[in-house]
């Protein structure tokens, strides 16, 4: 099991508070992250990736892709400028 998929599977047995505190715990661990207005992005050393959103009332959506299927999403959606300084223009 990839990081991303690890870390959505916690997320869905923690209340809140533990919830957010994985999630901080995995920023600090991340190979790299953001956070547009309420959308967290983790990418994982594996190269799995989260997009974590508040949805509010203490609900929280966690989407993950998985490191064979980054390629192709980096085709349409570039957040990862950093990370893939050679292979992106």
């Amino acid at each position: 099991m990839n990081k991303a998929a690890q870390l959505s599977k916690e997320l869905e047995q923690l209340n809140i508070a533990e919830g957010v505190d994985l999630i901080l715990q995995s920023t600090k661990d991340a190979l790299w992250f953001d956070t547009v207005e309420d959308v967290t992005t983790i990418m994982h050393k594996d190269g799995s990736v989260n997009f974590i959103d508040n949805c509010g009332r203490g609900i929280v959506a966690c989407e993950v892709i998985s490191a064979a299927n980054i390629l192709k999403v980096l085709q349409h959606y570039r957040p990862f400028k950093e990370v893939f300084k050679d292979n992106i223009q």
